[in-house]
């Protein structure tokens, strides 16, 4: 449960970014500790426009605003809204609304030539488990040693990626592979292949994306 971790914790999802929160926190710590937590994503971020949402604490509007600040200024991003996480805790129906701040968009993550079919899988990819689907797949979990993903357009796996993932499986060289911890045993878009360097694992997330520059794949 979200309210068992200690310290803030930031999730990915479809959307964009939740931060989880400790009930206990003063604002000042929120916003020391999210700040150096950003200060570490901020090449991942820069440029997307993201909704955030945030869970734990409650945040008047002043202190909503003054945390919205500290995003735009340390992710490089731009933030789309910033609301309270409403999601129904152990069965209890949300009754308060949710409070949204809107901002002008300049650019978005996923241009319209992104906008395929999409397969979303809720759960982890386990070894021996094989998924082919003509279009994108988003996996909510983790992609296990021996697990595979072939698709034609983008793969998005919100978690670890620790398997093999194929992106643009017919020759779409401007598909890309996103994950919060890219460690695969390999991945490939269209004909382009790579493999992770034999290195130690840093602990927690580290959202990456790869593309296909000049037929090379690279990682940001």
């Amino acid at each position: 449960m979200d309210r068992d971790i200690r310290g803030i914790v930031f999730k990915g999802n479809a959307e964009g970014l939740i931060i989880v929160i400790p009930e206990e926190y003063s604002f000042e710590q929120v916003k020391k500790e999210v700040g150096e937590k950003l200060n570490k994503a901020t090449r991942f971020f820069s440029g997307a426009t993201i909704k955030v949402l945030y869970r734990g604490i409650s945040l008047n509007q002043q202190e909503e605003l003054e945390l919205k600040d500290i995003l735009d200024e340390k992710s490089g991003a731009i933030i789309e809204s910033l609301s309270k996480d409403q999601e129904p805790d152990n069965g209890a129906l949300a009754t308060k609304s949710t409070k949204k701040i809107p901002v002008s968009t300049r650019k978005s993550f996923f241009s319209n030539e992104d906008e395929d079919t999409c397969k979303f899988v809720r759960s982890t990819v386990r070894s021996g488990t094989r998924i082919t689907f003509d279009g994108s797949v988003v996996v909510v979990g983790d992609v296990n040693p021996g697990g595979e993903i072939v698709a034609t357009g983008n793969v998005i796996v919100l978690g670890a990626l620790r398997g093999m993932v194929h992106a643009g499986a017919e020759g779409k060289r401007d598909a890309f592979i996103y994950s919060l911890k890219l460690r695969p045993t390999q991945i490939r878009i269209a004909e382009a292949i790579a493999r992770m360097p034999d290195e130690e694992e840093e602990e927690g997330i580290c959202p990456e994306i790869a593309r296909v520059i000049d037929g090379v794949i690279i990682v940001e």
